[in-house]
Parts: C-alpha cells; sequence; structure tokens
C-alpha cells in the first residue's frame, strides 16, 4: 500500500470527524510518517510498521481526544484530597514555574485564553507512574514507566500516548521541561521569561512563540525552530539536524550539532553561531554582512565566506563545520 491510498482509506474511515479534527489527525500521522522516513526506514517499511488504516481508526476513536483532563477546582484540603485520589493534576494557585518531566510519551504544549496551567494525561494502569506537585509557586508533574520498557520507535509518536501541558496565553514565568523517548512540540507561547527543554530521542519542535530566554538540548534527534523571537536562544543537539528559520534573538543564537546539518533562515541577531562536526551549514541573516566580525572554517568542503575582524564591527558569526559546506548569505 502506498502513503497516498493508506492516508485516502484513513481519511475515508474518519470522515465524519469535525473537519478540524481531521486535519489534525492528519498532520499527526503524516508527521510520524516523515520521522519514520528520517530514521532511515523506506516509504513502505514506515507503513508496513502502521497499523492497517482500518485499525488506526478504531483506535483514533477510541483514544483520540479520549486523554483525561484533571483539573484542580478547589482550595480547602478536602478538596485537595478529593483532586488527588481522583488522579487531578491542575494547580490551584498562581505559579511563576512549571516543569515537567516524562518517560516514553510525547510532550505537547498549547496555550488558551485564560485558566490555570493544567495538564492532560491519560494513565494506563499498571503502565504509568504519575506524582504532582505545587509548593511555593513551582507546579511539577512527573511520569515513570513502571517495570521493564521495551523501546519502539512507533511508541514514540503515538498521539493518545502524551502529555498534553496547557498554559494560559498571560503565563509569564518559566518552563522546564525533560523527556527520555519522546517528542515535544509547543507553540503559541508569547510571555515566557524562560525555558529550558531536553529531549533524549525525541524531536523538539518550537513555532510561533516568543520566550525571553531559550535553551533547548536533544541527544539524539533533530531540533526545529520557527517565527520565534526573544533576546537569546541555544539549540544544541548530540546527534541530529537543527533548523531554525524566521528567528530573532537579538543578543545572541546558537545552533550546534556533532552530527548533522545545521540551518537558519532569515536569522536576526547580533551574535550568531552555527556548527557542526559533519554536515552542512548553511543560512541567510537579515542585516549587513560588514557589520559582522566573521570567523569560519571548514575542512573538507567550500567556504563562501571569508573571515574577517574589525574593531569598527559590534556583531559577530561563527560558521565551523570539519566535513561539509558552509553558505552563508546577507539580506537587507
Amino acid at each position: 500500500m502506498k502513503r497516498e491510498e493508506y492516508f485516502r482509506k484513513l481519511r475515508f474511515l474518519l470522515n465524519d470527524l469535525p473537519m478540524e479534527d481531521l486535519e489534525q489527525i492528519e498532520d499527526f500521522y503524516l508527521e510520524l510518517f516523515y520521522d519514520g522516513l528520517e530514521q532511515g526506514y523506506s516509504e513502505e517499511e514506515v507503513l508496513n510498521r502502521f497499523d492497517s488504516p482500518d485499525e488506526v481508526a478504531k483506535k483514533i476513536r477510541a483514544e483520540y481526544g479520549g486523554l483525561v483532563v484533571y483539573t484542580a477546582k478547589g482550595k480547602s484540603q478536602e478538596e485537595k484530597q478529593e483532586r488527588q485520589e481522583k488522579q487531578g493534576y491542575g494547580p490551584v494557585d498562581m505559579i511563576h514555574t512549571v516543569k515537567v518531566q516524562t518517560e516514553n510519551v510525547r510532550i505537547r504544549i498549547r496555550t488558551v485564553e485564560d485558566g490555570p496551567v493544567r495538564v492532560y494525561f491519560k494513565p494506563r494502569e499498571g503502565q504509568d507512574i504519575v506524582t504532582c506537585e505545587e509548593k511555593d509557586g513551582v507546579f511539577s508533574f512527573e511520569h515513570k514507566m513502571k517495570g521493564t520498557f521495551h523501546l519502539n520507535w512507533l511508541n514514540l509518536f503515538m498521539e493518545y500516548n502524551a502529555v498534553i501541558l496547557e498554559l494560559p496565553s498571560s503565563f509569564a514565568g518559566n518552563l522546564w521541561i525533560q523527556t527520555k523517548n519522546g517528542a515535544v512540540k509547543g507553540s503559541g507561547m508569547m510571555n515566557l521569561a524562560q525555558a529550558e527543554i531536553t529531549s533524549t530521542n525525541g524531536k523538539i519542535k518550537l513555532e510561533n512563540s516568543k520566550i525571553d530566554q531559550l535553551r533547548i538540548k536533544s541527544s539524539n534527534a533533530r531540533i526545529e525552530l520557527a517565527n520565534m523571537s526573544g533576546s537569546s536562544a541555544a539549540a544544541v543537539a548530540g546527534n541530529g539536524i537543527i533548523s531554525a528559520k524566521e528567528c530573532r534573538f537579538p543578543e545572541q543564537i546558537t545552533l550546534e550539532t556533532q552530527n548533522g546539518t545545521v540551518s537558519g533562515k532569515n536569522l536576526i541577531s547580533d551574535c550568531i553561531t552555527l556548527q557542526t562536526c559533519n554536515g552542512l551549514v548553511s543560512g541567510s541573516i537579515i542585516g549587513n554582512e560588514n557589520d559582522y566580525n566573521i570567523e569560519c572554517s571548514t575542512i573538507n568542503g567550500f567556504c563562501n565566506l571569508n573571515s574577517v575582524q574589525s574593531p569598527t564591527r559590534t556583531k559577530s558569526l561563527n560558521a565551523k563545520t570539519h566535513n561539509g559546506r558552509i553558505q552563508i548569505e546577507f539580506a537587507p
């Protein structure tokens, strides 16, 4: 079965769902499909690892939108105790820091117009351990797996196997996320002071957000940033592609990986670092080339820029690779 046929049948089996939900489902499974290709599987191999469209549709009907909403509704000790007994994970009071730590599940960050910070999750009987604490303005949610987990790459991308973190659009505090064997995806965060996101074996994708101080680290997966802004940003990957487009961080932008390409499109910053050991470094910078002190080097490849240092130049660009080409353009 080819990709077009697979998704055409899946759409047919779910055509009674609201169009918005159907589009979200299709986007999700297309992302899952392309993630499989990125891991080196052929199109046929990826589809062979999928359940059939009939089985996927059945699971979606059972699980999609079926995440249980856990929200605190009272401040009394009795109500808090009742919330815990019902596995409610929503904080009661105003908080300044949110911490989420998970194993083997995806993390989705979404914003809402108002309301408290909430976590949506559906614990699986006999598999998940969840602890939740709210203390001194810090809301912490931790998820662990019981026993031994047998890693299956497909499990990492199943939407119903996910933690959904819901932030009000006015939340202007700090966000700390750490996950093992799970991807992180977020958008619409427009007021965060700081965000530190770490993933082992899972892609990190952030878009359409304003975060003053952003720090991202991925051990074995790609990092994608799109339409991001703030003061400074650093994205570091052990093994994976890093891409950033339409990003504005005046103080600093750092994109660094060991094995993979580094690309930046329409970057705006006074201090830019693009670095990899084995791969292409490419990008476009909004600004005047004559304003930048430039340090570029590659051992086995072509570089279209010359290194130059001058006290009259107030900005800096550092672009390095060992085995690859450097191609960076400046645009007014």
